[in-house]
């Protein structure tokens, strides 16, 4: 057990995210369909529907718990600092310009 407390903050942010990843995937499997998902997974609709029923909600909440989130294949992720660097970048880049621009 964790010895750290959890906030009811945390604990309602963590349901919210939660339920953000349920209603993602949910989109997801009724654009793809669960037959479909099922044939890639060498199983049968049935099989996907009760882990849609019965699992999914928690494999949710759990993934919200501990930081994870769900990205497209094709998607590029990156860190939060990475993102904050490109933006310094980019600012001071046009800053430049702009003030050449004044003079």
């Amino acid at each position: 057990m964790s010895t750290q407390a959890v906030s009811p903050d945390q604990v309602e942010s963590t349901r919210k995210i939660a339920e953000r990843l349920r209603s993602e995937i949910g989109v997801a499997i009724s654009l793809f369909t669960q037959a479909r998902a099922a044939d890639f997974m060498g199983t049968s609709a049935s099989t996907v529907n009760r882990i849609v029923a019965d699992d999914l909600d928690k494999v949710c909440h759990l993934m919200a718990a501990v930081g994870l989130q769900f990205a497209p294949v094709g998607a590029m992720v990156y860190s939060k600092e990475r993102i904050e660097a490109l933006e310094l970048f980019t600012y001071e880049y046009l800053r430049t310009k702009v003030e050449s621009r004044r003079h």
